[in-house]
């Protein structure tokens, strides 16, 4: 036999017949053992009871099917009230009429018509019984009743029926009131889940809006609150901690008490960690036991508490935790949600984190940008600008020599020619700085040679080259300029600042990496003081080169000492290569 879960749809009507179907197996085992307990006591063939029986069995088991299988509108409960009221008629007429042992039997189209259509409905079927019975014995000839008892068995079968009719009505609107209820609860729960998703759904929409991390923890929070309202208790204590670099943070919570909301979680052990490690949902049956969780007093009147991790992929931002004194609280389909609102809030919190990077990054740029033009209206002003301006003076010399002492005029005219060479110069030079078009047409190499012979010109110190033509054939285009703006802004630095008397300027390839470096015998510096006053002086220019170096998913260090010079490295990995694992510079800087 099925269960009511095997129906498909169910309906009142097909919740009685399941129940009615139910009763007529056992009908058919009791009549069974009443064959096999009284062999002989009725006027019936054993092959006719068996093969009436076996017809019964099977008119019952279509009568199932049809109600798990048929979606068609079929007049179901007039078909199967007839065919118990002909079952029931057929085993009393076989087995003796009106005197058979079975005739108690006929209670049961009684009962069932009452539970089907009303009291009345069974009073019917009792007259038809009644009637039928009657005439199947004239036809039979079996007349051995007299009329008394005859009559005296009428009574206590209409009798019997009247009481069976009440009865069945009765169980019938019972069972119709309990099926109701049940619907409406059903119903409710529906709605309460649609509201629910909904909730989700507008919390989904609002968040993709959001874009402060404590609006979309807040959020997350009210949403998921309202998955515990009408469960019978109240809403249980939450809250949402973050990851920080000194472990857990509670940023928002709900009915906490002060001091567990200024705790702080290490976040290296019990549930937290197993859900931060997995990336899955986590129950913890004892929080007040948990190694993190007993940290906070809430969590000691807590029987169970859920741990949602707060994350994308291998990314993790937090936890979402809620605890509560019912240990029955999570069921699987609150889990679910508690599961969906933990996504919805992970990816708000990503796109936010990557809002403000973005916005970070831009406020950097305007930075590098307004930093780039300080830097080149003072290199104009101390260098072109200067020179521009001290032949504009000479001219104005030379005009009143040529008024007062023309002999004078040819050594001046011959120091203002060199003065205007040594500003084209320094256009040139200014120039090729800004844009290196050497570097375009010709390769890193060739550029590298060019800037050396330009500082040479106007630099007191030497410059030794060591570059692997073989470097050329190794960058992309991309790569070859970043290679250079880092050994350009090193010499920039080592003629500014470390009066040196040799640079030396090295490139080659060590296996699948490009190694670079910038060597000077200057004054040299403390890196770590360089790096501690970045704020004060102002100067992106260790910045730029480590940045450019993290674009070539490079390796980039500094070494210096005062007194010692200064040692600037690159290593840049070619395709196919696999990086060092020594730090990063941003590591490093940090």
């Amino acid at each position: 036999m099925g269960t009511r879960q095997a129906l498909s749809g169910p309906t009142d009507t097909a919740q009685m017949e399941w129940i009615l179907g139910n009763l007529r197996w056992l009908l058919i085992v009791m009549m069974a053992l009443a064959a096999a307990l009284n062999p002989g006591s009725w006027q019936a063939s054993e092959t006719a009871f068996v093969i009436l029986l076996l017809l019964t069995g099977l008119y019952n088991l279509l009568v199932l099917l049809a109600l798990v299988f048929v979606r068609s509108l079929l007049p179901l409960p007039a078909i199967t009230l007839a065919g118990d009221v002909l079952i029931t008629f057929s085993f009393i007429a076989i087995t003796g009429g009106l005197s058979s042992p079975l005739f108690f039997f006929a209670f049961l189209p009684i009962l069932t018509a009452a539970l089907r259509i009303g009291w009345w409905a069974g009073e019917l079927v009792t007259l038809g019984l009644m009637g039928g019975l009657l005439l199947w014995d004239g036809i039979r000839g079996r007349t051995g009743l007299a009329f008394p008892s005859l009559l005296a068995q009428g009574s206590v079968l209409a009798l019997g029926g009247l009481v069976a009719g009440t009865v069945g009505d009765r169980l019938k609107r019972e069972i119709l009131r309990e099926l109701y209820a049940r619907e409406l609860a059903q119903r409710r729960l529906l709605a309460q889940t649609r509201q629910q998703l909904q909730g989700i759904f507008e919390l989904a929409a609002a968040l993709g809006q959001m874009r402060r991390i404590e609006e979309i923890l807040h959020a997350a929070l009210e949403v998921s609150e309202s998955l515990f309202r009408g469960i019978g208790h109240p809403a249980p204590p939450m809250f949402i901690a973050l990851l920080d670099p000194e472990g857990l943070r509670v940023a928002a919570a709900r009915r906490l008490p002060p001091r567990d909301e200024r705790a702080r979680l290490p976040g290296l052990g019990g549930a937290i960690r197993e859900a931060l490690e997995t990336g899955e949902v986590t129950l913890c049956s004892q929080p007040a036991q948990d190694p993190e969780l007993g940290r906070l007093v809430v969590m000691r009147i807590a029987r169970v508490a859920i741990i949602l991790p707060l994350g994308i992929g291998p990314e993790r931002y937090g936890v979402l935790v809620i605890g509560s004194p019912d240990p029955q609280v999570f069921t699987s389909e609150r889990r679910d949600l508690l599961r969906l609102i933990a996504i919805q809030a992970s990816i708000a919190l990503q796109n936010a984190l990557l809002y403000h990077t973005l916005q970070q990054e831009k406020e950097r740029l305007v930075d590098v940008e307004e930093e780039a033009r300080r830097r080149l209206a003072r290199e104009l002003h101390d260098g072109p600008t200067q020179s521009v301006a001290a032949l504009a003076m000479r001219l104005n010399f030379l005009q009143k020599l040529f008024q007062h002492d023309p002999a004078q005029l040819p050594p001046e005219l011959e120091r203002t020619e060199q003065m205007a060479r040594q500003a084209v110069q320094e256009l040139r030079q200014f120039l090729f700085r800004l844009r290196p078009l050497i570097l375009e047409s010709q390769g890193l190499v060739a550029a590298l040679t060019h800037l050396a012979e330009r500082l040479q010109e106007t630099e007191p110190f030497a410059i030794h080259m060591e570059v692997d033509p073989a470097v050329d054939q190794a960058l992309d285009p991309n790569a070859k300029g970043l290679v250079f703006s880092i050994i350009e802004e090193a010499l920039n630095n080592a003629r500014k600042h470390a009066e040196p008397q040799n640079v030396w300027i090295r490139a080659r390839i060590e296996g699948d990496q490009l190694q670079v470096s910038v060597e000077d015998d200057g004054r040299g510096f403390d890196p770590q003081a360089l790096r501690a006053d970045y704020s004060r002086r102002g100067s992106l220019g260790m910045l730029n080169m480590m940045e450019r170096a993290e674009l070539l998913k490079g390796k980039f260090w500094v070494e210096s000492a005062p007194g010692h010079g200064t040692h600037v490295r690159l290593q840049v990995p070619l395709p196919g290569a696999t990086l060092d694992t020594r730090p990063s510079a941003r590591e490093e800087a940090r």
